[in-house]
Parts: C-alpha cells; structure tokens; sequence
C-alpha cells in the first residue's frame, strides 16, 4: 500500500508538507504543492481523508509551440523537451505556428483556457510580443528558445548564430568568394536578423561593400519560393555563392539550380544552417552550422520546470555554440 511516507520521498519534500497538501491544511508554497500532487498521481496515491472539498488532480501539462515540426530542428527540440518533461512527470502536448502570428495567438490562448503548466515556445517573431503577454497575464511561465522577441525580457536557450553565421561566410570568403548573396528569413525575427550581422560582419573585415540585392528574404519553412534565384542570376555581377538560412531553402536552391544547369559546387557554393545531429545530416552534402537543439529542448524545459516551482529571482539566458561541417557545396572561386 502506498503511503504518504512514499508520496514524501517520491516529491523530496516531508510527511507534513504532504499532510498539509493533503488535507488542505496550513502553507505550502505553489511550485512545493505542484510537486506532492504530481508525485501522489505518479505512485497513484489515495488519500483515506481529505479536507472540505475535493483534492484537485492538476494537470501537469506543458506546451511546445514551433513554427514546423517537420523540420528536423525542432523534432531534436521536441525530444529534447519530452525527455525532461516525462522525468519530471510533466505530459507534452506540440503545436505548429506555420510561422502564423495568428495560429500563435491561438494556441497561445488555448494554452491559457487549458491553464497549461508552461510553455517552451519559439516565437514567430517580433510581433509576438502581444501573445507573450496573454501569458504573462495568465501567470502562465514561458521559456524562448531559437528567438530573442524585442521587448520581451525572457529565460531563453537559442544558439550563437551571429558567430556561425560568420563562421560559414568566412569560409566562403577564404575560398574566393567575394561576391556572396545571403537568403534569411523574415527580418522581423531576431534569428534571421542575426544571420544578417553575421554576413555582414564577415565582408566588413575584407572590405567589402555590402550591396542591399543580395540580401533575399524568404520564408524558413517547406514552401519556398526560388524566384529569387533568377533575380540574383540576372544581376549584372551574380554572386558566385549563396548563404541560406537552413534546409529547407537549401533544398529548393539545389533543385532551382539543378532546372537551370548549374551545379553544386561547381557552378555556386552554398553553405546553410543544417540538421541539429550529425546522423540526421549524414547523406548532406551540405557545408552547414549544426546547432545542439536537443540541448535547446531540454535545458529550455528544465528552465521551464524552475520556473514552475521555484520562480527564480533572475532571467536565465543559455547561449550554446554551433559546429561547423565543410563538406562538398562548397569549393574554391574559378576562373
């Protein structure tokens, strides 16, 4: 039979605090009381007695709000996430934006009417802000991850982009490459904005003069448009190497390439943001930043469960670092 003693070591906390959640009875703290009731559903305790009323069995339920779930970035995201959360016997439960500041403001309100536990969300972008604050509001805890949002000062987990973004342009720049076109995402996200910093910053330091038609925005999900392959083609000088935003823009630049009898690396180098595991990447041909995003997963929803039961006093920011992979789409400049 299980015990109040074995609810106690399960939750880490004394006999009286289980008592006093138990029968209603005296101060517990709320992150405290979360905890001796998730344990109690865990050991599937049943008190003999209860106070006036009924012990709520709350949900213990977080959210992960992500533009696309086919994309292999936030699949390690994911399961990063449901790997902290089911040992610390939180359910997930996923949502895709579509990078679509109303779906985000949708789930963002179910997950207010659902009164979910948290959320680990990255955000569409800048506008987002206003949905950020349905939460704050709700006094429902969140964790960023991937994107900074203006005006929102938050526990996030993102990566270095600025520095491997950098670090990609840079080597293209060490292969003759001076004429470099960059392909971001919307540049009202941070992270699309510091993929930007970061080519910038790479062409600054060997003099050369930034030229605005080679900064292409796109979207950063499966539906690309590559019109803007032709546009970047019949400029008068067309870069000889392009820098995309990720996987999915990398692929559709190889077929738009492909339909126009230019090949990989012989005809363009490209480098990209790529998969977020050596496995998962292994048959890319691709010269590609490798963020740890299990990792973003993970230490986002222990941030996550902290700030759940204890409130730190501070905002945490976790800032991890990129590998860098140079494979074959990217060779030397020739003549």
């Amino acid at each position: 039979m299980i015990t109040m003693s074995d609810v106690a070591k399960e939750a880490g906390v004394s006999v009286m605090t289980v008592s006093r959640v138990v029968t209603g009875t005296g101060y517990v703290k709320e992150g405290t009381r979360k905890k001796v009731l998730r344990a109690m559903k865990n050991l599937n305790y049943k008190p003999k007695r209860m106070a006036t009323g009924s012990l709520e069995t709350e949900a213990t339920t977080l959210a992960l709000i992500v533009p696309d779930i086919t994309n292999p970035f936030y699949t390690f995201v994911a399961r990063g996430m449901e790997d902290v959360a089911r040992k610390n016997g939180y359910r997930v439960f996923i949502a895709n934006t579509d990078e679509n500041l109303r779906k985000e403001s949708e789930y963002i309100e179910m997950c207010v009417s659902l009164n979910a536990d948290g959320v680990l969300m990255a955000p569409v972008g800048d506008m987002s802000a206003d949905n950020l604050t349905l939460l704050q509001r709700a006094n429902i805890p969140f964790v960023l991850i991937d994107r900074l949002v203006s005006g929102v000062d938050a526990d996030i987990v993102k990566g270095d982009i600025t520095a491997a973004s950098y670090t990609l342009v840079k080597h293209l720049l060490s292969l003759s490459h001076h004429h470099i076109a960059i392909v971001t995402g919307p540049l009202d996200s941070d992270s699309s904005r510091e993929r930007l910093h970061g080519y910038k910053k790479a062409i600054e330091e060997k003099a050369i003069a930034f030229d605005e038609r080679l900064v292409i925005e796109s979207v950063m999900t499966r539906n690309v448009d590559t019109r803007f392959v032709d546009d970047l083609l019949e400029l008068d000088q067309p870069p000889t190497a392009l820098f995309v935003a990720n996987l999915f823009q990398y692929a559709h630049v190889f077929n738009a390439l492909k339909e126009r009898n230019l090949r990989i690396p012989n005809d363009m180098s490209v480098v990209c943001f790529g998969n977020s595991d050596t496995l998962a990447g292994a048959d890319s041909l691709a010269t590609c930043a490798i963020q740890p995003t299990y990792n973003f997963g993970s230490l986002g929803t222990q941030l996550l469960i902290e700030r759940i039961e204890g409130n730190p006093d501070r905002i945490r920011k976790i800032i991890l670092e990129a590998d860098i992979l140079y494979r074959g789409s990217t060779a030397p400049l020739q003549n």
